[in-house]
Protein backbone atom coordinates (compact mmCIF):
# COMPACT_ATOMS: atom_id res chain seq x y z
CA UNK A 1 0.00 0.00 0.00
CA UNK A 2 2.82 2.38 0.81
CA UNK A 3 4.44 1.75 -2.59
CA UNK A 4 1.16 2.47 -4.42
CA UNK A 5 0.67 5.74 -2.52
CA UNK A 6 4.25 6.81 -3.29
CA UNK A 7 3.76 6.02 -6.98
CA UNK A 8 0.56 8.08 -7.14
CA UNK A 9 2.26 11.08 -5.51
CA UNK A 10 5.14 10.85 -8.00
CA UNK A 11 2.74 10.81 -10.99
CA UNK A 12 0.82 13.81 -9.58
CA UNK A 13 4.02 15.86 -9.15
CA UNK A 14 5.16 15.08 -12.71
CA UNK A 15 1.79 16.07 -14.19
CA UNK A 16 1.69 19.31 -12.18
CA UNK A 17 5.20 20.23 -13.35
CA UNK A 18 4.32 19.58 -17.01
CA UNK A 19 1.17 21.71 -16.74
CA UNK A 20 3.11 24.63 -15.24
CA UNK A 21 5.81 24.33 -17.92
CA UNK A 22 3.23 24.51 -20.72
CA UNK A 23 1.45 27.53 -19.21
CA UNK A 24 4.58 29.61 -18.62
CA UNK A 25 5.34 30.65 -22.27
CA UNK A 26 1.80 32.07 -22.65
CA UNK A 27 2.35 34.43 -19.72
CA UNK A 28 5.65 35.60 -21.17
CA UNK A 29 4.06 36.30 -24.57
CA UNK A 30 1.39 38.54 -23.05
CA UNK A 31 3.95 40.51 -21.05
CA UNK A 32 6.20 40.90 -24.08
CA UNK A 33 3.33 42.19 -26.23
CA UNK A 34 2.36 44.85 -23.69
CA UNK A 35 5.97 46.01 -23.42
CA UNK A 36 6.33 46.42 -27.18
CA UNK A 37 3.11 48.41 -27.47
CA UNK A 38 4.06 50.76 -24.64
CA UNK A 39 7.57 51.26 -26.04
CA UNK A 40 6.30 53.03 -29.16
CA UNK A 41 4.81 55.87 -27.13
CA UNK A 42 6.95 55.96 -23.99
CA UNK A 43 8.40 59.40 -23.29
CA UNK A 44 6.20 61.24 -25.83
CA UNK A 45 4.71 64.51 -24.59
CA UNK A 46 2.54 67.09 -26.37
CA UNK A 47 1.87 70.50 -24.90
CA UNK A 48 -0.25 73.49 -25.89
CA UNK A 49 -0.77 76.69 -23.93
CA UNK A 50 -2.75 79.79 -24.89
CA UNK A 51 -2.48 82.98 -22.83
CA UNK A 52 -4.20 86.34 -23.22
CA UNK A 53 -4.97 88.50 -20.20
CA UNK A 54 -7.56 90.45 -22.20
CA UNK A 55 -9.80 87.43 -22.70
CA UNK A 56 -12.46 86.21 -20.29
CA UNK A 57 -10.57 82.91 -20.29
CA UNK A 58 -6.96 84.13 -20.16
CA UNK A 59 -5.42 80.66 -19.85
CA UNK A 60 -6.11 77.42 -21.73
CA UNK A 61 -3.79 74.43 -21.71
CA UNK A 62 -3.74 70.84 -22.91
CA UNK A 63 -1.00 68.34 -22.21
CA UNK A 64 -0.94 64.61 -22.99
CA UNK A 65 1.37 61.68 -23.60
CA UNK A 66 1.83 59.23 -26.47
CA UNK A 67 -1.19 57.22 -25.34
CA UNK A 68 -3.36 60.33 -25.45
CA UNK A 69 -3.73 60.53 -21.68
CA UNK A 70 -3.34 63.93 -20.08
CA UNK A 71 -5.08 67.01 -18.72
CA UNK A 72 -7.08 70.02 -19.88
CA UNK A 73 -6.55 73.11 -17.75
CA UNK A 74 -8.17 76.52 -17.96
CA UNK A 75 -8.80 79.56 -15.84
CA UNK A 76 -11.41 82.25 -16.17
CA UNK A 77 -11.11 85.72 -14.72
CA UNK A 78 -12.12 85.92 -11.07
CA UNK A 79 -12.55 82.12 -10.97
CA UNK A 80 -10.58 79.18 -9.69
CA UNK A 81 -8.40 77.18 -12.03
CA UNK A 82 -10.04 74.01 -13.35
CA UNK A 83 -8.15 70.87 -14.33
CA UNK A 84 -9.92 67.95 -16.01
CA UNK A 85 -8.66 64.62 -17.28
CA UNK A 86 -8.16 64.43 -21.04
CA UNK A 87 -8.11 61.48 -23.42
CA UNK A 88 -7.12 62.11 -27.04
CA UNK A 89 -8.25 59.52 -29.58
CA UNK A 90 -5.74 57.49 -31.59
CA UNK A 91 -6.93 59.06 -34.86
CA UNK A 92 -6.37 62.55 -33.44
CA UNK A 93 -2.94 61.55 -32.13
CA UNK A 94 -2.05 60.34 -35.61
CA UNK A 95 -3.06 63.67 -37.17
CA UNK A 96 -0.94 65.60 -34.67
CA UNK A 97 2.06 63.35 -35.18
CA UNK A 98 1.87 63.66 -38.98
CA UNK A 99 1.81 67.46 -38.74
CA UNK A 100 4.82 67.59 -36.40
CA UNK A 101 6.71 65.16 -38.64
CA UNK A 102 5.86 67.31 -41.66
CA UNK A 103 7.55 70.25 -39.94
CA UNK A 104 10.52 68.11 -38.87
CA UNK A 105 9.76 69.97 -35.67
CA UNK A 106 12.31 68.50 -33.29
CA UNK A 107 15.24 68.99 -35.66
CA UNK A 108 14.20 72.35 -37.08
CA UNK A 109 15.25 75.74 -35.73
CA UNK A 110 12.64 77.72 -37.63
CA UNK A 111 11.16 80.73 -35.87
CA UNK A 112 7.42 80.53 -36.49
CA UNK A 113 6.68 84.03 -35.23
CA UNK A 114 5.61 86.42 -37.98
CA UNK A 115 7.88 89.44 -38.39
CA UNK A 116 5.00 91.68 -37.33
CA UNK A 117 3.89 91.50 -33.70
CA UNK A 118 0.27 90.56 -33.02
CA UNK A 119 0.51 90.29 -29.25
CA UNK A 120 -3.09 91.44 -28.83
CA UNK A 121 -4.10 88.01 -30.22
CA UNK A 122 -2.47 86.23 -27.29
CA UNK A 123 0.58 84.02 -26.99
CA UNK A 124 0.65 80.39 -28.10
CA UNK A 125 3.18 77.93 -26.67
CA UNK A 126 3.57 74.57 -28.40
CA UNK A 127 5.91 71.80 -27.29
CA UNK A 128 6.84 68.28 -28.27
CA UNK A 129 9.05 65.77 -26.47
CA UNK A 130 9.99 62.50 -28.15
CA UNK A 131 12.94 60.14 -28.32
CA UNK A 132 14.92 62.06 -25.73
CA UNK A 133 14.48 65.36 -27.62
CA UNK A 134 12.26 68.26 -26.65
CA UNK A 135 11.43 71.57 -28.28
CA UNK A 136 9.14 74.43 -27.27
CA UNK A 137 8.16 77.40 -29.46
CA UNK A 138 6.17 80.56 -28.79
CA UNK A 139 4.39 82.91 -31.18
CA UNK A 140 1.32 85.11 -31.43
CA UNK A 141 0.88 84.79 -35.20
CA UNK A 142 2.42 82.59 -37.87
CA UNK A 143 2.15 82.17 -41.62
CA UNK A 144 3.61 78.67 -41.57
CA UNK A 145 0.76 76.48 -42.82
CA UNK A 146 1.64 73.30 -40.92
CA UNK A 147 2.21 75.15 -37.66
CA UNK A 148 -1.10 76.95 -38.18
CA UNK A 149 -2.78 73.56 -38.57
CA UNK A 150 -1.15 72.30 -35.37
CA UNK A 151 -2.27 75.42 -33.49
CA UNK A 152 -5.82 75.11 -34.82
CA UNK A 153 -5.98 71.41 -33.96
CA UNK A 154 -4.87 72.06 -30.39
CA UNK A 155 -7.32 74.95 -30.09
CA UNK A 156 -10.10 72.69 -31.37
CA UNK A 157 -9.24 70.24 -28.58
CA UNK A 158 -9.61 73.14 -26.15
CA UNK A 159 -12.97 74.10 -27.68
CA UNK A 160 -14.10 70.48 -27.54
CA UNK A 161 -13.17 69.95 -23.90
CA UNK A 162 -14.63 73.31 -22.91
CA UNK A 163 -17.95 72.28 -24.44
CA UNK A 164 -17.84 68.92 -22.64
CA UNK A 165 -17.27 70.75 -19.35
CA UNK A 166 -20.02 73.31 -19.97
CA UNK A 167 -22.55 70.74 -21.10
CA UNK A 168 -21.95 68.37 -18.21
CA UNK A 169 -21.98 71.24 -15.71
CA UNK A 170 -25.29 72.53 -17.08
CA UNK A 171 -26.78 69.04 -17.02
CA UNK A 172 -25.83 68.57 -13.38
CA UNK A 173 -26.61 72.03 -12.01
CA UNK A 174 -28.93 73.85 -14.43
CA UNK A 175 -30.77 71.47 -16.80
CA UNK A 176 -32.86 74.32 -18.21
CA UNK A 177 -29.71 75.82 -19.74
CA UNK A 178 -28.84 72.65 -21.68
CA UNK A 179 -30.76 73.70 -24.84
CA UNK A 180 -28.45 76.71 -25.17
CA UNK A 181 -25.40 74.48 -24.74
CA UNK A 182 -26.71 72.14 -27.44
CA UNK A 183 -27.09 75.04 -29.87
CA UNK A 184 -23.50 76.10 -29.23
CA UNK A 185 -22.28 72.53 -29.70
CA UNK A 186 -24.13 72.24 -33.01
CA UNK A 187 -22.56 75.49 -34.21
CA UNK A 188 -19.08 74.29 -33.21
CA UNK A 189 -19.61 70.96 -34.96
CA UNK A 190 -20.78 72.60 -38.18
CA UNK A 191 -17.89 75.08 -38.18
CA UNK A 192 -15.39 72.21 -37.66
CA UNK A 193 -14.16 73.65 -34.37
CA UNK A 194 -14.49 70.32 -32.56
CA UNK A 195 -11.31 68.26 -32.89
CA UNK A 196 -12.97 64.85 -32.50
CA UNK A 197 -16.80 64.77 -32.82
CA UNK A 198 -16.82 61.13 -31.62
CA UNK A 199 -15.97 62.52 -28.19
CA UNK A 200 -19.64 63.51 -27.82
CA UNK A 201 -21.29 60.26 -28.89
CA UNK A 202 -21.59 58.71 -25.42
CA UNK A 203 -22.54 62.06 -23.87
CA UNK A 204 -25.34 62.62 -26.40
CA UNK A 205 -26.57 59.05 -26.05
CA UNK A 206 -26.95 59.62 -22.31
CA UNK A 207 -28.62 62.99 -22.82
CA UNK A 208 -31.31 61.70 -25.18
CA UNK A 209 -32.44 59.29 -22.45
CA UNK A 210 -32.14 61.73 -19.54
CA UNK A 211 -35.61 62.81 -18.41
CA UNK A 212 -34.14 65.40 -16.05
CA UNK A 213 -33.31 67.67 -19.02
CA UNK A 214 -35.88 69.37 -21.27
CA UNK A 215 -37.40 67.39 -24.14
CA UNK A 216 -35.89 69.86 -26.61
CA UNK A 217 -32.44 68.88 -25.33
CA UNK A 218 -33.17 65.18 -25.75
CA UNK A 219 -34.45 65.67 -29.29
CA UNK A 220 -31.48 67.87 -30.15
CA UNK A 221 -29.12 65.19 -28.83
CA UNK A 222 -30.65 62.66 -31.23
CA UNK A 223 -30.23 65.05 -34.19
CA UNK A 224 -26.61 65.74 -33.31
CA UNK A 225 -25.90 62.02 -33.04
CA UNK A 226 -27.16 61.61 -36.60
CA UNK A 227 -25.03 64.56 -37.72
CA UNK A 228 -21.90 63.01 -36.19
CA UNK A 229 -22.76 59.61 -37.66
CA UNK A 230 -23.01 61.14 -41.14
CA UNK A 231 -19.73 62.98 -40.61
CA UNK A 232 -21.20 66.38 -41.38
Amino acid sequence: MHKITLALITVFVILAFQTKAKAQPQIELVQSGNSLTAGKTDGVRYHYLFENERFTTPLQEVEFNGQGEGTFRFKRKDSDEIVNKLTVSSSLLSQIQILFDGLNFLSSNEDYQHKKDFSHLGTVTIGLGRGGKERVVKFNYTTNELMSEIRDLFQNIVTQETRVFELETARANDPLSTPAQMRILESELRSKHIADPQRFVSILQDLKLDESVPLITRNHAERLLQTIKKGK
